[in-house]
């Protein structure tokens, strides 16, 4: 009867019981198909000030592209790992049509050697600048048919793109629902620390979230925020990003509002393990403390 009661340890446990646990250990991770640009999309630091945080978002690129944390860990692991996922071919995306300039543009912009699970990852673009002189909405299909979850996209589509060519959003008309970013928060932390939260995966390699601004999950990752940083984050509603939302679908001008109930506002949130911008943070925080200290 003891011996029932008692806990294996995990190499006893049976084979199967194993692989199960390595694979609920896998992230599931949001594909950026293009580099993302600070000056591209809107950026909410945990400070609010560029002079604070000098984060360029590609530490945050380079992070959630590498292999997931289970190919590190043992011959086990990393087989379940490599059986789910693997480094996208780098020819993946060269028979998409276009003229040579333009291909050669998309081809700098996109994320180069990055790791794709087909079954957990979500493809998401950014519509940095030189994929749009590019076919975009062929990259965004492709990447989105690799991947199982539902896509993202930055909500600048609609700024960019005013008059919707029917022919070329049959791609869109062809997705049941997609999320679009109406705000990105940066949180910089250590990984030991986003970790222990369990916020980004269980093991801390998802460190980009997509939310919905729904979810209950936005209130504990900006409370993880606020406490990495001594300044307020602002808040918006899940009813004031809905509205926000629906204003820039009917401003961009007709044929966009035939999509509305397919969209959801969600909330985008980078974890930068970056020394440079996490050392850069917690210096200026303890220096604000040494100030309120010689105020007492």
């Amino acid at each position: 009867m003891a011996d029932e009661k008692s806990f294996h340890f995990f190499p006893m446990l049976p084979t199967e019981l194993r692989i199960e646990i390595w694979r609920l250990c896998l992230p599931y991770r949001i594909w950026e198909i293009d580099r993302p640009s600070a000056g591209g999309i809107r950026l909410e630091t945990i400070a609010g000030s560029d002079d604070l945080f000098p984060c360029t978002v590609s530490a945050t690129v380079r992070t959630n592209g590498l292999p997931p944390v289970l190919t590190r860990v043992c011959r086990e692991s990393r087989y379940i790992a490599c059986k789910s996922g693997g480094i996208l071919p780098a020819d993946f995306f060269d028979d998409l049509p276009g003229d040579e300039i333009s291909i050669s543009w998309v081809l700098d912009e996109l994320t180069p050697d990055v790791w794709i699970d087909p079954i957990r990852d979500a493809a998401h673009i950014n519509w940095s600048l030189p994929v749009h002189y590019g076919p975009e909405l062929a990259y965004f299909d492709l990447g989105n048919r690799k991947v199982a979850n539902p896509p993202s996209m930055m909500d600048n589509w609609f700024e960019w793109h005013p008059i919707p060519d029917e022919e070329r959003y049959d791609v869109l008309d062809d997705l049941p629902r997609w999320s679009v970013i109406m705000r990105v928060i940066i949180i910089h932390a250590s990984f030991r620390e986003a970790t222990q939260t369990g916020l980004f995966g269980l093991l801390g390699d998802a460190t980009i979230q997509v939310i919905s601004s729904s979810d209950e999950k936005v209130n504990a990752l900006y409370d993880f925020a606020k406490g990495c940083s001594c300044e307020n984050l602002p808040r918006a509603s899940s009813q004031v990003l809905k509205k926000e939302l629906e204003t820039k679908v009917k401003e961009a001008g007709t044929g966009y509002e035939r999509w509305l109930p397919k969209m959801q506002p969600a909330i985008m949130f980078r974890l930068c393990t970056s020394l440079k911008c996490y050392g850069s943070s917690r210096r200026t925080e303890a220096s604000r403390e040494c100030e309120e200290d010689r105020d007492i």
